[in-house]
């Protein structure tokens, strides 16, 4: 008796995860690495003579916006090869702005930043964008 009921719900569930919708998985886009030059005036200690680099990333029509991730390459004391997810925060004389998120003509989301190097030093910067489709 045991074994049938063990085999009745085993169906059930089967079938109950045959039928239900799929979640859809969240996916990422990735912004072009941008390099964003150093100031040209030193000291510099307020963004308005720092190097301003635009990053976005467009999604795919009808995709639902999750989160945005900042990445750079800069560091305190000498810089990194590569970027590496650091937050939209201060660092190393550098940081990101807030995104911002606009349609275009084609009815997609476009995530825009802005990535400010007050550094003397060369920069890289970019953002990833998770999304669900």
């Amino acid at each position: 008796m045991s074994q049938i009921r063990f085999r009745l719900c085993l169906g059930v569930l089967l079938a109950s995860a045959m039928l239900s919708p799929a979640q859809p998985q969240q996916q990422t886009a990735r912004s072009e690495k941008v390099k964003s030059p150093g100031a040209q005036s030193q000291p510099c200690y307020k963004d308005d003579c720092a190097d301003r680099r635009l990053v976005s990333v467009t999604l795919p029509t009808g995709a639902t916006y999750v989160a945005t991730h900042y990445f750079t390459n800069a560091a305190v004391d000498a810089d990194k090869a590569d970027v590496y997810e650091t937050g939209p925060g201060e660092v190393a004389w550098g940081h990101f702005s807030i995104a911002t998120h606009a349609k275009n003509a084609q009815n997609q989301e476009v995530v825009t930043v802005y990535y400010y190097n007050r550094s003397n030093r060369d920069r890289w910067a970019q953002i990833t964008v998770d999304y669900l489709p």
